[in-house]
Order: C-alpha cells, then structure tokens, then sequence
C-alpha cells in the first residue's frame, strides 16, 4: 500500500495576513485558533510577512477554512486565498517562480 492511500494526499492553502507579521505571530495565531479545536497546527511551508502557505490534512482541510473563516475579533486576521493538492499551483499562482530551476 502506498503511504498517500494511508494518510490520504495532503492540502495546501494559500493564504494572506492583513497586516505584516512575523513568523512566530503567524504560528502563535495559528496555535491559538486551532489548538483549543482539537485541530493539528497546519505545518507553514512559506511566508514572507504577508502571505504564505501551509499545509494540512485532507480531513481537516474543512475545519481549517471553517476556522479561519469564524476567527475575528483579536490579534492576526488570516485571509484564505486558495487551496490545491499540490503546491507548485500555488507557487505558481501566488509568488513569483525562479525561471532558472
């Protein structure tokens, strides 16, 4: 058996702040909002202080865009963009590629 049929193909979500950040604000907000949920912090594949992507589950890609969605009021406001199976779309879409690969 293939591991991706185990644990199922992951989600990446492109995403934007609507203030420039650090990485361990982005990371306490992402803790904070979904820790007391039950729900694994999404792993930060890349940001550069205003927008980024991360990774997560294919079972909890429903309740991480419910949940950021529903988050307001204090702190980081995170604003999703898009979501793919794989992240060179995103790449592609959202950040500018290196020509020269």
């Amino acid at each position: 058996m293939v591991v991706k049929e185990k644990r199922g193909r992951r989600r990446y979500v492109a995403f934007k702040t609507d203030q420039k950040a650090s990485d361990e604000e982005l990371l306490a907000t992402l803790t904070s909002t979904f820790s007391p949920m039950g729900i694994k912090v999404p792993k930060i594949i890349q940001f550069d202080g205003s927008k980024g992507i991360f990774r997560c589950s294919p079972k909890d890609k429903d309740r991480v865009l419910n949940a950021l969605a529903a988050r307001s009021g204090f702190g980081l406001s995170i604003i999703t963009l898009s979501t793919s199976g794989t992240l060179i779309t995103l790449r592609e879409k959202y950040f500018i590629v290196d020509e020269r690969r």
